[in-house]
C-alpha cells in the first residue's frame, strides 16, 4: 500500500474543502449579518405597530367585537395580531435577502413561493376572521331577539345557527386556501341532514299529544258544552270552557283541567244539560 499517495490525496482533499469554506465564508457571513440586521428591524417594526395599533386601532376592534373573535386564538389582541404579521413578513423579505446572499438558490426559490402564496393565505385568514365575527353578532342578535320575545329555546337556536355560520366561513376559508374541501362538504351535509331528520321525529313525537288535543277540541266542542255536568272517570262538575287543549271541570271545592283528547278518548257520563238546569 502507497502511504505516500494516500497521504498525498488526503491533503489534496483537505486543501479542496478549506479553500472552498474559504469562498464561502464571505457569503456566510454576509448573509448572517442581513439575518441580524433584518430581525432587529422586524422586532422595531412590531413594537412600533402594536404600540400604535393599541392606541388605534384595538378601541375600534373592541367597539366592533372583533376583538373577542381574535382573542380566541391564543388571547391575542389587533395590534398584536397585526405586529407578527409584519415581523415575520419582515423576517421572510430578509431570508431572502439572506439567502441570495449566500447563494442558497433553492431557499431562494422556496421563499419566493411563500411570497406568492401569502395573498391567498392572508384572505383565507380575514375570511375566517370575519366569518368567526359573523357568526358571534349572529348569535347575540338571535338570543336578544328570542329572549325579548318570550320564546323558549332562543339560545339553542342562536348557537345553532352561529354554529352553521363558522362551519361554512371553514369551508370557505379552505377553498380559497387551495384544499379540497369535496370530503368534508360530503359529510357535513349527511350530518346536517341527520340532525335535521332527528329534529323533525323528535318534534313530531313531542307535538302528537298537542295535536291530539287539538283536533279532540275541535269535534268534543260540538257534543260537549259549557255548562254540562259530566262524569269522566273519577272527576265529576261542570264544564266551565273548552279550549284548543283543555276543558276546566269545575267541581264543588276546586277547577280541574283536563286534556280535551279525553272527551273523545274516554268513557262520559251526562249528567246535566245547560238548559235541564233549574233557574235559580
Amino acid at each position: 500500500m502507497d502511504i505516500a499517495f494516500i497521504q498525498e490525496r488526503l491533503d489534496l482533499a483537505f486543501r479542496t474543502y478549506v479553500a472552498g469554506l474559504l469562498d464561502l465564508l464571505p457569503g456566510l457571513i454576509g448573509g448572517m449579518l442581513v439575518l441580524l440586521l433584518g430581525w432587529l428591524i422586524a422586532k422595531l417594526l412590531r413594537l412600533v405597530v402594536v404600540r400604535v395599533a393599541g392606541r388605534t386601532l384595538d378601541p375600534m376592534a373592541a367597539r366592533s367585537g372583533m376583538d373577542q373573535v381574535i382573542g380566541k386564538f391564543g388571547g391575542l389582541t389587533f395590534g398584536i395580531l397585526l405586529g407578527g404579521l409584519v415581523y415575520w413578513l419582515t423576517m421572510l423579505v430578509f431570508l431572502l435577502a439572506a439567502s441570495d446572499v449566500m447563494g442558497l438558490r433553492i431557499i431562494s426559490t422556496a421563499i419566493g413561493a411563500a411570497f406568492a402564496y401569502l395573498p391567498t393565505l392572508v384572505t383565507a385568514t380575514a375570511i375566517l376572521l370575519f366569518g368567526s365575527w359573523g357568526a358571534d353578532k349572529v348569535n347575540k342578535l338571535v338570543s336578544q331577539l328570542t329572549t325579548s320575545a318570550g320564546l323558549s329555546g332562543g339560545r339553542i337556536v342562536s348557537k345553532a345557527l352561529a354554529g352553521l355560520i363558522v362551519v361554512f366561513t371553514v369551508i370557505t376559508a379552505l377553498n380559497v386556501a387551495g384544499i379540497d374541501t369535496s370530503l368534508i362538504t360530503a359529510n357535513i351535509q349527511i350530518i346536517i341532514a341527520g340532525l335535521l331528520l332527528a329534529f323533525a321525529i323528535s318534534y313530531g313525537a313531542a307535538s302528537r299529544t298537542i295535536l291530539t288535543n287539538i283536533l279532540s277540541s275541535y269535534y268534543g266542542k260540538e257534543r260537549f258544552k259549557p255548562g254540562m255536568r259530566i262524569r269522566i272517570g273519577e272527576d265529576e262538575g261542570l264544564i266551565e270552557r273548552i279550549d284548543s287543549i283543555s276543558f276546566t271541570l269545575r267541581k264543588e271545592d276546586r277547577e280541574v283541567m283536563l286534556p280535551t283528547s279525553l272527551l273523545i278518548s274516554e268513557r262520559i257520563e251526562v249528567l246535566e244539560m245547560p238548559d235541564e238546569k233549574e233557574p235559580t
